[in-house]
C-alpha cells in the first residue's frame, strides 16, 4: 500500500512538472533586423512559434499606433534532429515608423502566449547634403579595437534611387581571419521626398592573429537602367564604379589573467542542463536523459569547447552512462551569431543510492564590459530509491515495545500460548496451501509464458531492442515468480548464457550511434533454452539461498 501511494504521489508530481514545463516551452518570439533606423526607413519584424501556434491570428492592433504595415508573409519549416521532428512557423512583417523617437514593437499575443516588447530608436529623416548622386556605396565596421577571435561586424551598404543592372561588390577575403556571411538586408529609405532602395551585405569577422588586421578596399560596379525598353531589351545608361578605402583594426592578445584552456570572447555565455526525468526521484531500473547545452553570443559553434560529461570523470557503481554524440549549431541573431554545442547522455539506475555531480564552471571574457566572467552549472544530486517489496505475513516488529512495568505471570503465559497456537495454525495453513498449489502452478505458469514468448519471438525478429527489453522483464517476472525490473536483477537469477545476451541487448539500447541490434536471434535462442527455476540444472537452486530482493 505504501509503495502504491508513493508511486501515485510521484506520478502526480511529475505530471504537474511536465504540464508546467510544456507551458513554459510553448512560446512565440519576435526579432527585428535592426534596432536603430531613420524616418522613412522600413524595418523587418520576424515572429516565430512552434507548430501549435496560429501566427495568422496574431492581434496586430497595438502595432499600428506607431507603425505602418507595408507587407506580411508567412512560412513553415520542418526539421528532424536526433530523430525528433520539429516544426517552426514564421510570420514576417515590413514596418514603416509614423514618427521619430523611441518607439516600441509591442507585445503580440495569440493562444495565451505573448512576445517580448522591443524598443526601436527612430532618428529624424536623413537630409541629403546636396548633389544629384543617385547611387551611394559605403562600408562600416562596428569595432576598431578587438581581442583575437572576437566577433566584429562589417556592413556594406548600397543605396540606389535608380534601377541598376549587374551590380557586383568585390568578394571579401581577409588574411588571418575567418569570414562568415550574414543574411542580406533589404529595405527602403525616403530622403528629401525621394525613395531609395537600400541593400546591406553583412559579414561576421573573427581575427585569428594579434596585431593589425586590414579589411581590404571594396568596390561596387553597376550600370544604370533607363526608363523604357529598346528592341534589344533594357536600355542601359552610364556605368558606376564606387570604391571605399581599406580599414585597419587593432587585434589584442588573450589577457594574461584569463584562467581557461579555451579562449571565449563573447557578449554572453550560458551553460545549462535539462533532464527527461527528474534525477532526484528515480528508482532502480529507471532511465533519464541529461542534456547539456553551452551557448555563446558572438561566437561560432566551432569556438566552443567540448561538453564535460559525467562519464568523463567517474563511473558510479549504481549508475550506467551512455553518452551520445555532440551536436553543434550556430544561429544568426540581429548582431551576429549565437554558437551552441549540445551533448546528451542516457543514465540508467542499476542500484540504489545518491550521487552528486559537481559544479561546472566555464570561464569567458565579456567583450562589452572587458571583464572575466564564469558560466556556472550548479551541482546536481541523483537519488535512486530501491523499490519496496512487501512480504505477506511479515511481522511488524516496530509495534513491539518494552513495557515500563512487568506484566502478571498468568498474562504472560496466556500471550505465549496464543503466539504458539498462531504459529501452529500458520504452519498448517501454509502446508495445506503448498500441497494444493504445487501441482497446478507449472501449467498455469506455462500458459502465461506462452504469449510472452510469442511476442518476444516477433520483437527479436524485428530487432526491436526497446520492445524486447519490456517484454523480457514481464517474462522474467512470470518465469522466476518475483518482480524483475532491471537487467542487473535479471542477471542474478538467470543462466550465464542469457546473462551474457542481456549485456549485448543493454548496449544496443543505450549506446550511441545508429548500429542495429545484430544478435537478436542469439538472444532469443538463449531465452528459449533458459531452464525452469525448479529444474536441477537451474542456477536458481543455489542462488535462492542469497535472495537479491
Amino acid at each position: 500500500m505504501k509503495t502504491f501511494v508513493g508511486k501515485l504521489v510521484r506520478g502526480l508530481t511529475l505530471l504537474v512538472i511536465t504540464l508546467v514545463c510544456s507551458t513554459a516551452v510553448a512560446e512565440i518570439r519576435s526579432d527585428v533586423d535592426r534596432r536603430t533606423i531613420s524616418m522613412g526607413e522600413s524595418l523587418r519584424l520576424t515572429v516565430t512559434g512552434d507548430a501549435s501556434e496560429r501566427l495568422d491570428q496574431l492581434d496586430l492592433a497595438a502595432l499600428q499606433f506607431d507603425w505602418e504595415i507595408l507587407s506580411t508573409s508567412s512560412s513553415t519549416n520542418t526539421s528532424f534532429i536526433n530523430g525528433a521532428r520539429s516544426t517552426t512557423r514564421t510570420l514576417t512583417l515590413d514596418l514603416l515608423p509614423v514618427r521619430d523617437g523611441i518607439l516600441s514593437i509591442p507585445s503580440l499575443s495569440t493562444g495565451g502566449n505573448r512576445t517580448t516588447p522591443i524598443a526601436i530608436t527612430v532618428n529624424p529623416q536623413v537630409v541629403s547634403a546636396g548633389g544629384d548622386d543617385s547611387v551611394r556605396f559605403d562600408i562600416d565596421i562596428d569595432k576598431r579595437d578587438v581581442y583575437i577571435q572576437e566577433q566584429l561586424i562589417l556592413t556594406v551598404t548600397i543605396e540606389q534611387a535608380i534601377n541598376l543592372d549587374g551590380a557586383e561588390v568585390t568578394q571579401l577575403a581577409i588574411d588571418g581571419a575567418i569570414v562568415e556571411e550574414l543574411t542580406r538586408r533589404n529595405f527602403q529609405r525616403q530622403i528629401n521626398g525621394r525613395l531609395w532602395r537600400v541593400t546591406q551585405l553583412r559579414y561576421a569577422i573573427y581575427p585569428q592573429q594579434r596585431g593589425m588586421l586590414e579589411v581590404p578596399s571594396l568596390s561596387l560596379t553597376a550600370r544604370e537602367v533607363l526608363p523604357g525598353r529598346s528592341l534589344l531589351g533594357a536600355r542601359l545608361g552610364k556605368r558606376f564604379k564606387l570604391s571605399k578605402d581599406a580599414i585597419q583594426v587593432n587585434v589584442k592578445p588573450v589577457p594574461e589573467n584569463f584562467p581557461g584552456d579555451v579562449w571565449l570572447p563573447a557578449v554572453s555565455l550560458e551553460l545549462r542542463q535539462s533532464w527527461s526525468k527528474a534525477p532526484e526521484s528515480m528508482e532502480v531500473g529507471d532511465s533519464t536523459t541529461r542534456t547539456l547545452t553551452l551557448a555563446g553570443e558572438g561566437l561560432l559553434s566551432s569556438q566552443l569547447p567540448s561538453m564535460t560529461s559525467m562519464s568523463d570523470n567517474s563511473q558510479s557503481a549504481g549508475i550506467r552512462v551512455y553518452p551520445d554524440q555532440e551536436s553543434s549549431d550556430q544561429i544568426e541573431r540581429t548582431d551576429g551569431f549565437l554558437g551552441q554545442r549540445t551533448r546528451s547522455e542516457a543514465l540508467v539506475a542499476t542500484g540504489g543510492g545518491s550521487w552528486t555531480l559537481p559544479e561546472v564552471s566555464v570561464p569567458w571574457w565579456n567583450t562589452e564590459t572587458d571583464t572575466l566572467q564564469f558560466a556556472t552549472l550548479p551541482s546536481t544530486t541523483i537519488s535512486v530509491g530501491t523499490p519496496v517489496i512487501e512480504t505477506p505475513g511479515a511481522l511488524d516488529v516496530t509495534q513491539v515495545s518494552a513495557q515500563p512495568t512487568a506484566s502478571p505471570y498468568w498474562l504472560t503465559a496466556l500471550a505465549a500460548s496464543g503466539w504458539l497456537l498462531a504459529t501452529v495454525l500458520l504452519g498448517v495453513i501454509w502446508r495445506s496451501r503448498r500441497r494444493v498449489n504445487t501441482e497446478p502452478s507449472k501449467p498455469q505458469t506455462e500458459d502465461r509464458l506462452r504469449p510472452l514468448l510469442t511476442a518476444l519471438k516477433a520483437s527479436t525478429a524485428q530487432r526491436d531492442a526497446a520492445l524486447t527489453r519490456d517484454l523480457l522483464m514481464r517474462w522474467a517476472t512470470v518465469h522466476f515468480g518475483q518482480p524483475v525490473r532491471t537487467f542487473q536483477q535479471l542477471r542474478s537469477l538467470c543462466s550465464d548464457a542469457l546473462a551474457q545476451e542481456t549485456y549485448v541487448l543493454e548496449r544496443a539500447l543505450y549506446a550511441s550511434g545508429d548500429d542495429q541490434w545484430t544478435d537478436a536471434k542469439t538472444f532469443y535462442s538463449a531465452l528459449r533454452s533458459e531452464p525452469s527455476p525448479t529444474s536441477p540444472e537451474s542456477p536458481m537452486t543455489a542462488r535462492r539461498l542469497y535472495p537479491t530482493g
